[in-house]
């Protein structure tokens, strides 16, 4: 992403608590019908390296979570992860959601499913 408006302008900064709002923001597009975005919160610097963290709570359905799943090359994980400070009082998966994290390493990004209910918690962080 380059900031430019005539002449070199800094980037501004994305923040919103609107679920499709960031929604939008993180995927950079709205979601289809069949996702229902319940909560949200995103945050974006003004780099130019799009550093961001997202936490979302959504239902989707089984072909979309497992495209995700490949997509994003997460694999189920046994490993307990602390939620960070700053996660919002709603970002709560129950006991029935499976762990996933991405293969390879990364900043502690870690999703959440539901397969029975199609209810995901996404907490993705790229610094």
């Amino acid at each position: 992403m380059i900031c430019l408006t005539g002449a070199f302008v800094s980037c501004t900064e994305k923040k919103t608590e609107d679920p499709i709002e960031a929604y939008k923001y993180w995927a950079g597009e709205f979601p289809a019908g069949n996702i229902k975005v319940a909560r949200g919160k995103y945050w974006q610097s003004a780099h130019w390296s799009r550093e961001y963290i997202l936490y979302l709570e959504l239902t989707a359905p089984p072909e979309w979570r497992t495209r995700f799943i490949t997509q994003n090359k997460l694999a189920e994980t046994k490993q307990e992860y602390a939620l960070p400070s700053d996660a919002p009082d709603w970002f709560k998966p129950g006991k029935g959601f499976r762990t996933l994290a991405p293969a390879a390493p990364d900043q502690g990004s870690v999703y959440y499913e539901d397969s029975v209910t199609g209810e995901m918690f996404i907490y993705e962080i790229q610094l």
